[in-house]
């Protein structure tokens, strides 16, 4: 049976100025970098959901994760995570949440824990990230 979405893909070096363009639109912060493995859902062409994983020491960080306005609240989002499984397994995966997501990473395999039980790299960033005022709450991904 056909997905209800089209699969996620990991984005090529080719569709690198679309997932840029997709990043300024919607989430501007989110700075797609060439060197993180970025996983892309299109449609007709267009992205309209797209996550970065970024690599740091011997785990990885989930971050940068929007979904077109028009595609939310339909489960892109989950079924996105759901494509990147067997990335998110290869390696310890965390992310921070913004805190009123964090209903929706625990639907998507990820559980609430202590900013304290995290890497001294990824800690640093979380409250580097925390006193800049971003609302997140540090999770961690359940291998299935």
């Amino acid at each position: 049976m056909k997905p209800p979405y089209p699969n996620a893909e990991l984005v090529p070096s080719l569709w690198f100025p679309l997932v840029k363009k997709f990043y300024q639109e919607h989430y501007p912060s989110g700075k797609p970098n060439k060197a993180d493995p970025i996983w892309a859902i299109r449609h007709n062409g267009k992205v309209i959901c797209a996550v970065r994983l970024k690599k740091i020491g011997n785990e990885q960080l989930l971050t940068a994760m929007v979904t077109d306005p028009t595609y939310r609240n339909i489960g892109l989002g989950s079924h996105l995570i759901n494509d990147i499984q067997p990335a998110l397994n290869q390696l310890p995966s965390y992310c921070f949440a913004l805190t009123h997501l964090v209903p929706f990473y625990s639907e998507n395999h990820f559980s609430v824990i202590s900013p304290d039980l995290l890497s001294e790299e990824l800690k640093s960033r979380f409250y580097s990230y925390s006193l800049q005022g971003r609302k997140i709450t540090a999770m961690h991904y359940l291998p299935i």
